[in-house]
């Protein structure tokens, strides 16, 4: 009779192995697809793969042209493997190498890492090895290595030509488009270089007789070009800001480009990382004399900005149905003027060319009610923890892992250096040279360094999960400051706020109108007054009470205009809506004006002061719209820092 051992032994080796479910990434860059090689193969290597190992496959993921170093989030169908991932709707990613992963080991291995804490393993094909063992965790490392030195030598590479290419001399083209005015000779080839384009140095002599000859600003000229059929380089028609990007440029007035200037890569003591800045003669499209002529004279009809003018928070955040931005604009050097939003789109920008018809939108009303969604949003701390949890925290279980994680590589680590004394010990006892000792330890010290490479990278991610507790009660501190601070920010503030939060509003509806978009010159004068609006028309005892503040009427006009005026602060209707009813509503609208100025309709409401009253009517002003922003608390509670986090509110008219 077998023993209870031998049955259990032999029913473990007949026990079904689960088949893995396996994915695949691929990703090519555009220059692998410049030089022929695509997303085809590497399907085919890793369906092989797949198929050899007995796994199923369930679904493909790929990003083309898009390249090996960059990380985590900033690829498309990336993001949406690791979104399938969390679902655990896969065991296993399989790539063909390990810079299809990334070129960057800090990229490699922290996609490694986080796929771990999920359960997930990672595969390569041409190195047939994955990360379910200790050897294949160590063939990876090394893969990665290999991956990032391929990329830092052909970045050195890159970089050091293009340095040298310009500090050759004359006007070589280092890479990308041409600066207006100029083309490249040679374009694709070694040697290429830039030279006048005659077609668009025409536009900037242009631009020059209509600016310092004519007397026209860029936007002037803007406008007469387009009228001209003279368009941008894209085809589109110029606008004022293209056009003085283009042909106020350095390479136009000064006839020279900076290669590697303010913006190029320093190391943390400043110097430059890749070389020193070159200046790059270009052929003069101006003379000098031209060229400061334009100059001067493009600054000085420039609008100037007006101090104390008023504040418009949503202008350029806030979206027409046209696809063009709102921008703000005053009336309010006009009597009963106001502020509104105007669209951009409205600015004729060919002569004769229809402009859109969006309509004006009420500053006050629209900044009132974007600004309360923001302070309700910001004001709610457990919608502000769900918006923000892309970088508030992992999971708790990650810290355990990543502790254990760091510990394990601690191991190794200590193990390695005990294995390295020991070859060290062995060696010196047989009197072995120092060439031969450190020949024996060179490939156990290049582990080791890249053992430590790691825990110190396990170490910084450890350490942000761990910041994740912080940022949750910097969350909290947000929303009790939305409850007090937010909601007395005044225009400056609010509309710093809105820029830190990103904020856009899109409008989806038609505009509310009343009369173009004026106010109600009658409850304007209520609310400056503080005052409600008596709630019906008068009676006759009433009408007794004011009859002796205001002249004679024929047939009652008076009274029905004193009547028409109540309705209309009522109900904010246009004056030709209450004529129906009223009669003649432009008398109605004649005796308000005087009587408001002479200050008869305040005594008129003085004599009214017991008689029952209503308040004025909220009537919304904005259109249906989207409001969109970013939440992260940092940017406004920890300056320098930023989320890519996004939120999203629709805010209907009521």
């Amino acid at each position: 009779m077998r023993n209870s051992t031998a049955v259990g032994a032999d029913a473990a080796r007949t026990a079904p192995v689960p088949v893995l479910r396996a994915v695949d990434y691929l990703r090519v860059s555009t220059e692998e697809q410049k030089l022929g090689y695509g997303i085809a193969s590497q399907a085919r290597k890793n369906s092989r793969h797949i198929e050899a190992k007995g796994w199923t496959r369930v679904d493909t993921f790929k990003d083309e042209g898009v390249s090996g170093s960059k990380e985590m989030g900033e690829r498309p169908d990336f993001d949406r493997l690791m979104v399938a991932a969390e679902r655990r709707e896969f065991d296993v990613v399989v790539v063909e190498k390990g810079d299809r992963i990334g070129r960057v080991g800090r990229a490699f291995w922290r996609w490694v890492w986080a796929l771990e804490d999920i359960g997930i393993f990672v595969a390569i094909t041409n190195r047939n090895i994955d990360n379910t063992t200790a050897e294949g965790r160590a063939q990876m490392r090394r893969e990665a290595d290999y991956a990032e030195t391929e990329w830092e030598n052909i970045r050195s590479r890159t970089q050091g030509g293009l340095q040298e290419k310009a500090q050759e001399g004359g006007s070589p083209h280092i890479g990308g488009p041409a600066p207006f005015g100029y083309r490249v000779e040679g374009k694709g080839l070694k040697g290429s270089y830039l030279v006048i384009d005659w077609h668009e140095a025409k536009i900037v002599n242009l631009v020059h007789d209509l600016v310092v000859d004519l007397g026209l600003n860029i936007r002037q000229a803007a406008i007469w070009l387009n009228s001209a059929g003279h368009s941008c380089r894209s085809g589109r028609p110029w606008s004022a800001a293209n056009l003085r990007d283009r042909v106020l440029s350095r390479a136009v007035l000064d006839a020279e480009l900076i290669f590697r200037g303010d913006h190029a890569m320093k190391h943390a003591d400043g110097l430059p990382v890749w070389g020193e800045a070159v200046v790059i003669a270009l052929p003069r499209i101006l003379t000098r004399d031209e060229a400061a002529d334009l100059r001067r004279t493009a600054s000085t009809r420039s609008p100037a900005v007006l101090r104390g003018r008023s504040v418009y928070p949503l202008s350029g955040r806030l979206i027409a149905l046209c696809s063009a931005p709102y921008t703000g604009f005053s009336q309010e050097s006009a009597p009963g003027g106001h502020r509104y939003y105007r669209c951009s789109g409205k600015s004729e920008k060919v002569p004769g060319r229809a402009v859109c018809g969006c309509s004006h939108i009420d500053a006050e009303a629209v900044e009132q009610r974007v600004w309360a969604e923001v302070v309700s949003l910001l004001s709610d701390s457990a919608r502000l923890e769900e918006l923000a949890a892309e970088w508030v925290g992992m999971a708790s279980g990650d810290q355990t892992a990543h502790a254990h994680r760091i510990a394990e590589l601690d191991k190794q680590i200590d193990e390695m250096k005990s294995a390295i004394a020991s070859v060290l010990v062995a060696t010196a006892k047989q009197g072995q040279s120092p060439d031969v000792i450190q020949a024996a330890t060179r490939v156990l010290n290049e582990e080791l360094q890249q053992l430590e490479g790691l825990r110190a990278e396990a170490a910084v991610w450890l350490a942000e999960v761990e910041e994740a507790d912080r940022r949750a009660c910097d969350l909290v501190a947000l929303a009790g400051m939305a409850q007090s601070q937010l909601v007395k920010m005044g225009p400056v503030e609010r509309c710093e706020i809105l820029g830190l939060l990103d904020v856009r509003v899109t409008v989806e509806g038609p505009v509310p109108q009343r009369r173009g978009g004026a106010r109600c010159t009658v409850q304007e004068w209520y609310r400056t007054e503080g005052l409600s609006v008596p709630a019906a028309d008068l009676s006759d005892q009433q009408w007794e009470l004011v009859r002796p503040l205001l002249p004679k009427g024929y047939r009652d006009r008076v009274r029905r205009s004193v009547d028409a005026i109540f309705a209309k602060a009522r109900t904010g209707c246009s004056w030709p809506r209450l004529r129906a009813e009223y009669g003649s509503t432009s008398t109605a609208s004649h005796y308000f004006t005087k009587w408001a100025a002479e200050g008869t309709w305040a005594e008129l409401n003085a004599a009214l002061a017991k008689v029952e009253r209503v308040p004025l009517p909220v009537l919304d002003l904005t259109p249906p719209m989207r409001i969109e922003g970013r939440v992260d608390p940092r940017v406004i509670l920890i300056p320098g820092e930023g989320s890519r986090r996004g939120w999203s509110r629709s805010a209907r008219s009521r």
